[in-house]
């Protein structure tokens, strides 16, 4: 049976960033390219594709960012445009100035997550880094940048954020595929039900 991958917890979130080698050639811009995920939820394939001129204006790291269905390989998905928290906002401030320490270009129309030759980042490639990040980390769960989507989408879900909502931000097709974050344990539709009567359960 092929394990699936799931949303990491906040413990093994903490022990991949750790085990990163910062001074390493790519160590800082994996790092922030995993903190990035974590708080946009993009697919992986739609991070590869982003340029500098998706997410600076006029000199100015933007607000938000536009998503287009020619962006990654999810086509058949509509357009959609993504708000950038702050911790988003920081990853990209720093990693144009990676980008800039490393002799990449931050033109418009540069990757925002170069690799060598000055191209974009394969999708490949990002996916072996966080596979020998994983083995480095000991973790036996199996993380892969898709993992952070999941990690965004579950974090939603536990601040109260509604279905539709998530929907939006992650850009699912269908209701259905936003579900799984609300697939929710017995206890915690036990203390739904207790809200109707006013009466409070133990956590």
């Amino acid at each position: 049976m092929v394990q699936q991958s799931t949303a990491p917890t906040e413990a093994q979130l903490r022990q991949l960033l750790s085990a990163i080698r910062l001074r390493s050639t790519w160590g800082k811009r994996t790092y922030l390219m995993i903190l990035f995920l974590c708080h946009t939820g993009l697919r992986i394939s739609e991070m590869t594709c982003l340029e500098v001129r998706h997410v600076v204006a006029h000199g100015r790291v933007q607000d938000e960012l536009f998503l287009s269905p020619k962006m990654g390989t999810k086509t058949e998905f509509a357009a959609r445009v993504l708000p950038l928290n702050s911790k988003a906002r920081e990853c990209i401030a720093k990693l144009l100035e990676f980008n800039r320490e490393r002799g990449f270009s931050v033109e418009e129309r540069a990757p925002l997550f170069p690799w060598k030759n000055h191209q974009a980042l394969p999708i490949r490639e990002a996916e072996r880094e966080i596979q020998k990040l994983r083995e480095e980390a000991g973790l036996s769960a199996k993380i892969t940048p898709h993992s952070f989507r999941h990690y965004f989408g579950t974090k939603l879900q536990q601040a109260g954020v509604d279905a539709y909502t998530i929907k939006t931000l992650m850009g699912h097709k269908d209701i259905t595929s936003t579900d799984t974050y609300f697939n929710t344990s017995e206890e915690r539709r036990r203390r739904a039900v207790a809200l109707l009567v006013g009466e409070r359960r133990a956590s």
